[in-house]
This record gives structure tokens, sequence and C-alpha cells, in this order.
């Protein structure tokens, strides 16, 4: 039997295709075998479907839906759809960070507590909400203007003092001469009294001559 071009073809394409369905299923476990979890955020920014769901920092799902929740409170809830071979535990802690500095933002699962039962399908996770940007800058701003005001406070301060040391260095120029006067004074009066007080000691009879002089 003659085997033509077009058998030869056919037969090469079929083995092509049956070899990729073979490795595809091989390597499916994630589709064939998912599971979803649950997470709440107060603010989800750069989140959106099928972004990457990362377990200790290795990827094991996707976001499967995002919808808004309004009871008793607004959030956005998220359907986390995960291989079913990375588990978590109940008390595991969902986040949003991204991959470097300019990546692509992604959903980050904590393993949890190992004496905590495995989180079932369809479970709840707690969440940590990410800063939002607009908060960070209000905050600079806010201690920009404190540092500014502070700024302005020191320079007025600085200047007052140079106002008082100047004031106080007239006051000493313009009495200068009282001020030596004074002095001079309080020296002499201190010798005097060191002197009398030596007298005295020598010759106390003389606080008596001067008690009956009296």
């Amino acid at each position: 039997m003659k085997v033509t071009n077009e058998l030869k073809t056919g037969i090469v394409v079929v083995a092509a295709i049956g070899l990729g369905v073979f490795f595809w299923l091989k390597t499916a476990t994630f589709n064939a075998t998912p599971y979803r979890l649950k997470t709440y955020f107060n603010f989800a920014d750069g989140i959106k479907p099928d972004s990457i769901v990362k377990l200790s920092g290795i990827e094991v799902g996707r976001v499967e839906k995002i919808k808004f929740t309004y009871s008793p409170e607004t959030k956005v809830e998220l359907t986390l759809m995960l291989n079913k071979e990375a588990k978590v535990h109940e008390d595991a802690l969902a986040y949003i960070s991204t991959s470097g500095i300019v990546g692509d933002t992604y959903i980050g699962l904590t393993p949890g507590s190992a004496d905590k039962p495995f989180a079932k399908e369809g479970a709840p996770l707690a969440s940590e909400d990410p800063v939002e940007t607009r908060k960070i800058w209000k905050k600079a701003e806010s201690i920009a203007e404190n540092l500014d005001k502070t700024l302005t406070d020191v320079r007025t301060l600085a200047q007052n003092f140079t106002g008082v040391a100047q004031n106080i260095n007239g006051v000493l120029k313009d009495n200068r001469p009282r001020i030596d006067a004074i002095a001079a004074n309080l020296e002499q009066t201190t010798v005097n009294f060191k002197d009398f007080s030596e007298d005295i000691k020598k010759h106390p009879w003389k606080l008596l001559s001067k008690g009956k002089e009296e």
C-alpha cells in the first residue's frame, strides 16, 4: 500500500496534536483541580480579573472575579482560584503587593499557622489593606507644612534672640561707667569689710568699747 504525502502530513499533524495534549494534561493540574477562596479589601488599586495570586512569593493561582459588597460597608470582594496543591490555613492573610518597583500588582497570601486547619472551599480570608498613595502624599504635604512652620518659628526666635542680645549690649554700653563704679564700690566695700573683720579678730574689745560709747 502506497502512503501518500497527504497521509504522511496528516499523521505528523495528529501526532503533534496528541503530544501537545499529553503534555498539557500532564502540566494542567491547576486547571483540572482548582479551589476557590474569598477575601475582602477596602482599597484594591491595581487588582483586576486574572491578576496573579502568590503564596509565600510563588504563583499559585489567579483572581477569578471581582465585585462590590455593600453590607455592612462597601468592600471589594475578590474570588481567588488556586491550585489545589497550594493550601493555606484558616488564619492566612491576603495582601496586595507589586512585583518590583514598577511591576504588576498581585495578591499575596501568607501560609497561616500550622496549628490551624486548612481553609475550606469558598472560605473568606482576612486581608490587610495597602496604603493608599493619596494618603501618603497627604501625609507628606502635612509634614512639609509643619516643617515650614517650624523653620519659620526658629528663624523668628533667632531674630528675637539677636535683638535681645543687641539690646543687652546697648544697655551695658550705655551704663558702663555706672556699672564700673558699682563694681569698684563693691570691691572697696569687700576690702573694708575684710579689714574690719581682721581688726575685730585681733582686737575684739573694740566691739565692747563701741557698745559703751553708744
